[in-house]
């Protein structure tokens, strides 16, 4: 890597014509070359496309995506194994949106059908409600052994784990070819410390600074002075992922034998966390049928909460099925620079050694109206000043029935809970009015694209960043993050 200034401050584009996906060099109008494929940073919408009446009503549940994953077939008989009667066990039809029962010819949801057939609200549906004759030795087969097949399926192990992906750089050139702030290439300003790499302008600069530079997740959140990572003596928060002194912080290590070491930076921060923990998987019931709840994946991997198996399962399954309709809402997109897939990542909460692309903080929401999922937002929380929301889309066959608002609404309701000022999302410039008249949403104000400068969020090419005050707290921000 070329040094042009002290330290490691600049990383300047590389000429390589022959290599794909590179950028031509020595033109002010600099060209990329990304073999025919639209850039890949760029979010757009699906809604304007013409896609078969099938897909459109197919709804958005376990059974569904069971069955498309051609795991289960449709139509098959389901048994509720925790009870007998004369007749023998209770049974039923699988259906996409529910189990059509025998007895009564209703549909019901798993759980309602898990009820219905003498089920305690308490226990697992899905291990008490089977399909037969699958194996063909006329065994029943509970629904959570089919769910864990379905994860196991095809290429679903590669939406879970850290990304290590390769530097386009040569030698020891270690770091992100993309500014960390706008996800564009061009000339780079590196962190001393970490991959993470920016242009000048958008972290507010006029010149390349002489001194090495440290980013602020690499400096101090406390005191602003550099941290080794390396060094005992430093520590990183577990919220908000900046970095801090040990001496710095008044908040110890919180150390269970049946968790992973928690670290935060300040009070403010652990009780965010702790907030966040106790509502993961945690179905809250709204008006009209609707509930909401928050989903995470609990890899010890990366330190996540300790949950029952069961929870577990159910709580993977529904990331795949808002993976879907994630996927059914937007257009492909990839990084691209890493050629990540973007909503995979962000929806499963990947980590990588590139903060740019580190998704491992990330929260899924989702609106359901009993099996059903309506509707999905991706979340990322910094600290108790600003959410992130890159992500939020409704089922096609949902759409302007206010299903976007009511999942607003509850995330906005934790958020409060939670002490967090700000929501914070990208829209398209189609879309700026609809956002504002109906949501609220207002273009950020000076103050918070500073604080933005600070933290590692979400953007893409074409959106504008725009920001909303949550309901009952003033639009001010904690300086120090």
């Amino acid at each position: 890597m070329e040094k042009c200034y002290k330290g490691r401050a600049l990383k300047p584009m590389k000429q390589n014509p022959s290599k794909k996906g590179s950028i031509e060099r020595g033109s002010t109008n600099r060209k990329r070359r990304l073999d025919g494929q639209r850039s890949s940073s760029t979010r757009r919408s699906k809604r304007h496309e013409n896609r078969n009446t099938k897909e459109k009503q197919n709804s958005a549940t376990i059974l569904s995506w069971l069955i498309d994953s051609q795991i289960v077939p449709e139509s098959a008989t389901i048994y509720y194994t925790g009870a007998t009667t004369q007749a023998g066990f209770k049974k039923g039809t699988l259906e996409r949106n529910g189990i059509l029962c025998t007895c009564c010819h209703c549909i019901f949801t798993i759980r309602d059908f898990h009820v219905h057939a003498g089920g305690k609200v308490c226990d697992d549906p899905y291990e008490a409600i089977g399909i037969d004759r699958i194996r063909g030795d006329g065994s029943i087969t509970p629904l959570s052994q089919f769910m864990e097949t379905a994860l196991r399926n095809r290429n679903e192990p590669e939406h879970h784990g850290i990304k290590h992906i390769p530097t386009k750089g040569f030698g020891d050139d270690v770091y992100d070819d993309a500014c960390i702030l706008c996800a564009d290439g061009g000339n780079l300003i590196c962190c001393e410390e970490c991959s993470s790499t920016f242009h000048v302008k958008c972290l507010g600069m006029k010149v390349v600074p002489d001194e090495p530079y440290y980013c602020a997740y690499c400096a101090c959140k406390i005191c602003g002075m550099p941290v080794i990572k390396r060094d005992s003596s430093s520590l990183s928060c577990s919220l908000c992922e900046k970095q801090y002194h040990v001496k710095c912080s008044n908040e110890s290590l919180t150390i269970d034998v049946n968790r992973f070491p928690r670290a935060f930076c300040d009070k403010s921060c652990r009780k965010v966390h702790e907030k966040l923990e106790s509502k993961i998987g945690m179905k809250r019931e709204l008006q009209d049928g609707l509930s909401w709840t928050l989903l995470h994946r609990f890899d010890k991997e990366y330190g996540s909460y300790e949950v029952m198996a069961s929870k577990r399962l159910e709580c993977y399954s529904k990331l795949a099925v808002s993976f879907r309709l994630l996927t059914a809402c937007f257009e492909p997109i990839k990084d691209r620079h890493t050629r990540i897939n973007m909503i995979r990542n962000v929806v499963y909460n990947c980590g990588s050694h590139y903060q740019r692309i580190n998704f491992s903080s990330f929260f899924t929401g989702i609106l359901e109206k009993g099996d059903e999922i309506i509707a999905v937002a991706t979340i990322r929380i910094h600290g108790t000043n600003l959410a992130e929301i890159p992500f939020i889309a409704t089922a096609e066959r949902h759409r302007n029935k206010g299903m976007c608002g009511k999942l607003l609404n509850g995330i906005e309701h934790d958020l409060r809970d939670f002490g967090v000022s700000t929501m914070v999302i990208p829209s398209s410039s189609e879309t700026i009015r609809v956002w504002n008249e109906k949501y609220g949403f207002q273009l950020l104000s000076e103050r918070t694209k500073k604080q933005i400068m600070k933290l590692n969020t979400l953007m893409f090419h074409d959106c504008i960043r725009m920001q909303k005050t949550v309901t009952g707290y003033p639009n001010s921000f904690d300086r120090s993050l």
